[in-house]
């Protein structure tokens, strides 16, 4: 007999569900606004659809039946976005392509790397297209070629690589889809059945910490899950490296200073923050001074924006390379005096920044930057590699660059008020009331990034309020370089 079914659920809640019910809830009930980290000029799928000489082929739509897509699978021998749909469980397969033996499933991945796991779904989608007679007995990756450099033209043959494997942790092609799939088991109905259960409750499940909600980059609900405001600055859970730190909140350990000994890592940043918790603060004073002797006036404050392209736009670009529109420089000489100076350019405006950068930053002098091995100093690698006439010239300021966030990140400064984080942004409070980015129109990163990406598409005013809005967001970050080195020594002169 046939049970009731109430709510459509997708093969991607199923795998949510498995990883984390409370996540698979937040996805149905709380609308969160969604960014592509991308930027795309051309849809993916046109790509792909190109590369593979199928962008004439029928397509399947949202609310196709399962009567409806074998219909269309009857008239030809390729079909794009094929859904199926078994026990209120609907799932959408990219490319389904007659063979001899049965059906071939293309899956196209905006990817260099896509992974094991990905087997999972393959293989719901492989099941749920069975029950509705369709045999799926081959299935391919298409993936991005991350070492393809674009020339005057995008070459789709040589952007695009295909294989019957999938990428392990390392990066490296291993196991066979079907073999990762042979190690996928489960009882599909139970699956399925577990998941419609949770999503028909609208009151969400109850939930407690993991390292999963943390885990690489924190879960986009963890604030709807997990109200921190009340907690006090040296909570455990700031705990910076802690395995420990989960199991001393649930046993209602409260401050970073009474987390016994034998939980502690011992890592430098922890020590600080043991220390923070005692006195509100930490400073080692003499590795302070230390750090503090190498910078040398004038003292350049750099920052920069940029937008990643999964496709290379321009050439000399590999996939996933950023494109930097924006820089911003302050500059101080020994007598204190602070100048800025700063770029902002549009479409491929690369060798323009290099040109202005290189002009305005000092030839001498130390150049701070925050964060710059993630960031700025790999933005000048890509550049030097994408125009080899400037290269010696990068180099040179790359030579010349501080990390500025060493001091916190390394644990030799630490104050409560940072709650277990070393970003700019949490870090400026600490030696400023008077500054803030809460004032700003653009208050972050994504926020200039989404303002760029519309400026090519608004009129002549609009593009001027967005340059300004940006300018003055990114001079923000170079100005709040600034105020954290001289709150530093204002510290080392204190003591």
């Amino acid at each position: 007999m046939m049970r009731q079914v109430n709510t459509m659920i997708h093969a991607n809640d199923l795998i949510q569900a498995q990883r984390c019910p409370k996540l698979c809830w937040n996805h149905k009930y709380i609308s969160m606004p969604y960014f592509s980290f991308y930027h795309m000029d051309i849809p993916f799928s046109m790509l792909w659809k190109q590369y593979l000489h199928i962008e004439d082929r029928p397509s399947g739509q949202t609310n196709d039946t399962n009567e409806m897509t074998l219909a269309r699978l009857k008239e030809t021998d390729v079909l794009l976005h094929a859904r199926f749909e078994y026990q209120g469980c609907r799932i959408k397969i990219p490319v389904l392509k007659k063979i001899e033996e049965g059906y071939l499933a293309i899956y196209p991945h905006l990817s260099a790397y896509p992974k094991e796991s990905e087997a999972t779904l393959m293989k719901i989608n492989q099941m749920i297209a069975a029950k509705n007679g369709i045999s799926i007995t081959q299935q391919k990756i298409l993936y991005i070629n991350k070492d393809y450099v674009r020339k005057d033209t995008l070459d789709l043959d040589a952007l695009f690589c295909e294989s019957d494997k999938l990428f392990n942790r390392r990066n490296k092609l291993h196991h066979t889809i079907a073999e990762c799939m042979d190690a996928c088991q489960f009882d599909l109905d139970e699956w399925i059945k577990k998941t419609q259960e949770l999503l028909d409750v609208t009151k969400p499940p109850k939930y407690e910490r993991t390292k999963q909600c943390t885990a690489g980059r924190r879960c986009i609900f963890y604030s709807h899950c997990f109200d921190e405001s009340d907690l006090p600055d040296d909570s455990v859970l700031f705990l910076t490296t802690s395995q420990y730190k989960l199991d001393a909140y649930k046993d209602n350990i409260v401050h970073i200073k009474d987390m016994p000994l034998d939980q502690m890592e011992g890592y430098r940043l922890q020590y600080a923050q043991v220390m923070a918790s005692r006195n509100g603060y930490f400073m080692d004073r003499i590795a302070m001074e230390h750090w503090l002797k190498q910078i040398q006036y004038p003292i350049s404050y750099l920052d920069f924006e940029w937008d990643t392209f999964a496709i290379p736009p321009y050439k000399n670009m590999k996939p996933f390379d950023v494109l930097c529109f924006q820089y911003s420089l302050h500059v101080e000489d020994k007598e204190g005096k602070l100048i800025h100076k700063d770029f902002f350019g549009a479409k491929d405006c690369r060798q323009a920044f290099i040109e202005s950068l290189i002009a305005s930053i000092p030839p001498t002098g130390s150049i701070l930057v925050y964060n710059m091995e993630g960031a700025e100093k790999l933005r000048l690698k890509q550049l030097s590699e994408q125009f080899p006439v400037y290269a010696e010239k990068l180099d040179q300021i790359c030579s010349r660059m501080i990390d500025l966030s060493k001091p916190f990140e390394l644990g030799i400064f630490y104050d409560n008020r940072m709650r277990g984080h070393y970003s700019l942004k949490n870090v400026l409070p600490v030696f400023t009331k008077e500054y803030s980015y809460t004032k700003l129109d653009i208050q972050n990163g994504l926020h200039a990034v989404q303002a760029y990406r519309h400026f090519d598409q608004e009129d002549a005013e609009e593009q001027e309020q967005i340059r300004e809005n940006i300018r003055t967001y990114c001079s923000m970050d170079t100005f709040a370089e600034y105020i954290v080195y001289h709150g530093l020594i204002h510290l080392v002169k204190e003591e």
